[in-house]
């Protein structure tokens, strides 16, 4: 089998793991549709209790206030723990000013100055707790809300780590794309006649391969992208290190000891000729 043939079939592991974890959702993925599945299965319930007893004020409040939360956990923009690893925590307002969805109905009916308060003062009380606040008390019976149906729309957060900054993420992905580039043209000398030695080509595929596989290695304890991209990195170091230990052990083909080529003799006859190596 020629080394590019065993190339082949070496990548085809690598490229199967990185489809694999490529596939796979993250984190944030999984909290988003947790999250939206809680808030529509809490719309649903609210939608579908008996409201004859409010007001026509209060009704059509809470009406608007249930399509105001349709949108919002349709648009699936949900606030993220990012201060206590080890508990679900609710979050009136985020880091980065993500509203809850209690938070966003409230200020979307005009109670902005009311989710400031709470974020500055109590930005992670669950409602049961600001049960005896006046303020959220009136907003909650003006909407046509109790106490408990306020409970319910409040999710809490599974923690999410904070993203890693800019510079460290390029850093990993520009390794990557260097590591890449150094095995695919490892590979390519691999595969194909340059005039250079198998020795030289087998040796720069090993070194290229450990390098990328040194690389890739630390990557496969994060999650996501930069996982996936330290599959990538090992997958084609390892077959870059194999083709290296082929190419430095195996034997070249041994020259042909017969040959033939077309001859024209001295009166422009054509012919063959064959000549013979011992």
């Amino acid at each position: 089998m020629r080394p590019a043939s065993f190339a082949v079939l070496a990548l085809v592991p690598a490229l199967l793991a990185i489809n694999q974890f490529a596939s796979r959702p993250d984190f944030t993925t999984v909290e988003t549709a947790r999250i939206r599945t809680h808030l529509a299965t809490v719309e649903r319930a609210l939608r579908a209790r008996d409201v004859s007893r409010l007001s026509p004020a209060q009704r059509a409040a809470r009406a608007r206030n249930l399509d105001v939360l349709h949108r919002y956990w349709t648009a699936g923009v949900f606030p993220t723990n990012t201060d206590f690893p080890s508990e679900r925590m609710p979050y009136f307002v985020d880091r980065s000013g993500v509203r809850c969805a209690m938070a966003y109905l409230i200020e979307q009916s005009g109670g902005g100055d009311l989710v400031a308060r709470v974020a500055a003062t109590n930005n992670n009380a669950r409602v049961r707790d600001l049960k005896n606040d006046p303020e959220l008390v009136a907003w909650l019976d003006a909407n046509g809300l109790t106490a408990a149906e306020a409970a319910r729309i409040q999710p809490w957060y599974e923690y999410t780590p904070p993203p890693p900054t800019t510079r460290a993420s390029e850093g990993f992905k520009a390794t990557t794309g260097v590591s890449v580039g150094l095995n695919t043209t490892a590979l390519i000398l691999n595969g194909v006649r340059t005039g250079l030695s198998r020795r030289l080509t087998g040796v720069l595929g090993v070194l290229a391969g450990v390098s990328s596989v040194a690389a890739g290695v630390p990557n496969l304890d994060h999650a996501g992208q930069r996982r996936t991209l330290g599959y990538v990195n090992t997958g084609v170091g390892a077959a870059s290190v194999l083709i290296g230990v082929l190419r430095l052990t195996s034997r070249p083909p041994a020259p042909a000891n017969a040959a033939v080529a077309p001859w024209v003799d001295d009166r422009g006859a054509p012919g063959l000729s064959l000549s013979l190596r011992f």
